[in-house]
């Protein structure tokens, strides 16, 4: 079992794409298998993940990296399954994990929700409920919540200390950002994805 994220940026169109591009690209580069990823139209970007876990983050980074921009977000499907490469090159290649995101990212407009999941599992439909409900408050991540989660998902072992270094603001105002940004909620979403979706292939629930 593999794991595919396709994405866009929302309202790209009203923002010059150095508000988004390197956003993408350097988290892309952390995480996409082998440098594994592609980002084309200017505002859309797919890429192949080694863990599902890993794919959550990145989604997260990304978006909690371009919402520092008002205005800016995005629409990420997660497919699970099959992966034929071709060349190396994700342009080319084909696979299940491809059609699931593809066509997760297609509906999600209509579907009102910015990010879902797609493996042809039972545990889909549970996730994505779970992820719904989540995003009642990271689409509503303030520019300030973004800032410190973004800082906080590249760099998971600093401390508050550390985050309010980096962000010119004391301990304190550092632990109240993450408190308004769900930071525990959020941490527990990406456990939770890790956990239910570490070996879906075999139907395995740890």
């Amino acid at each position: 079992m593999k794991l595919v994220i396709a994405g866009d940026v929302v309202n790209s169109q009203q923002h010059n794409s150095s508000a988004y591009i390197p956003v993408i690209e350097e988290s892309l580069k952390r995480h996409a298998l082998e440098n594994r990823f592609v980002i084309y139209k200017g505002d859309s970007f797919q890429a192949v993940m080694t863990a599902p876990a890993q794919a959550l983050e990145c989604i997260l980074e990304i978006k909690t990296g371009i919402k520092r921009t008002k205005g800016l977000d995005i629409r990420v499907g997660i497919g699970l399954g099959s992966i034929h490469l071709v060349d190396d090159n994700i342009s080319k290649s084909t696979g299940t994990a491809f059609s699931r995101s593809d066509s997760v990212l297609d509906n999600l407009k209509t579907l009102n929700q910015t990010i879902m999941v797609s493996g042809d599992h039972p545990l889909d439909s549970y996730f994505n409920l779970g992820l719904k409900m989540a995003l009642l408050f990271m689409d509503n991540w303030s520019a300030n919540s973004a800032n410190i989660l973004h800082e906080l998902l590249k760099n998971p072992n600093h401390t508050q200390e550390e985050l309010g270094n980096i962000l010119g603001i004391q301990q304190a105002a550092a632990s109240r950002r993450l408190d308004r940004a769900h930071w525990t909620e959020t941490r527990a979403l990406l456990t939770l994805f890790e956990r239910y979706y570490k070996d879906v292939s075999h139907g395995t629930i740890y």
